[in-house]
């Protein structure tokens, strides 16, 4: 396939280079005139773009088509890539140790990208900043009596969003909260009715355990620390 060279008058007012200049890399002659700029098209007015041999690269930008001098990479084992691939292996690390229910909190959260995006993106941008990387804290419910309650549920939401209706059928359960994401409301529904029963503005000063209570509703539930056993139980 031939390629020509179409030159492009530029606003620059130095006169001229006297006389071409020819230039032979890997077969491509460039013709360099003073003034001037070459931008690479086949016969059929296609555009190259990318290394011509290891000299020269033609790049597009803001839709004006040119040729460049090939600049070699940066060093990809440079301490602060090093660093940066170490951040992000401990990130995956740590999101691999999560429980199902920190995994679904960033589920819930995650805008045009997946919960697993967010949460890395988020301990990422905390290590750099130097602070703590985030994990969400675990907490467990049950009622006061331990008997289910059929048709009741716990309905957390924060942001306008509802992060967790778990039914209260076992009388107990998991969840798991961030201190970033605050304030979150807790509210108890059964049937069509539903109360406001609790707002926690401060996730690491609230006092735990704490009651959540609806005596219209009559629903009591405890908010306390989960077991080992919680903690490890996947749930779907």
């Amino acid at each position: 396939m031939y390629l020509s060279f179409i030159r492009i008058p530029s606003t620059d007012s130095s006169p001229p280079h006297p006389t071409p200049r020819r230039s032979n890399l890997d077969g491509l002659c460039l013709r360099a005139l003073g003034g001037e700029r070459a931008k690479i098209r086949n016969i059929f007015g296609n555009v190259y773009s990318g290394a011509i041999g290891k000299s020269i690269v033609a790049s597009s930008w803001h839709g004006h088509d040119f040729v460049r001098a090939y600049v070699k990479p940066r060093d990809a084992h440079s301490p602060l890539q090093e660093e940066e691939r170490q951040i992000y292996r401990e990130a995956v690390r740590t999101w691999n140790s999560l429980c199902d229910r920190q995994k679904e909190l960033y589920r819930r959260f995650a805008e045009k990208m997946s919960g697993y995006n967010l949460f890395v993106q988020r301990f990422i941008d905390n290590v750099r900043a130097g602070r703590n990387p985030e994990v969400p804290v675990l907490l467990s419910y049950r009622t006061v009596d331990g008997a289910p309650i059929l048709g009741g549920d716990l309905v957390i939401r924060a942001r306008s969003r509802t992060l967790f209706a778990d039914g209260l059928d076992d009388g107990k359960g998991v969840i798991a909260l961030t201190h970033a994401d605050a304030p979150y409301t807790f509210v108890l529904r059964k049937g069509a009715h539903e109360e406001t029963v609790r707002t926690i503005d401060d996730l690491l000063e609230t006092d735990i355990p704490t009651s959540l209570e609806s005596s219209a509703l009559d629903i009591r539930l405890v908010l306390t620390v989960p077991t080992p056993e919680q903690t490890s139980r996947r749930q779907p």
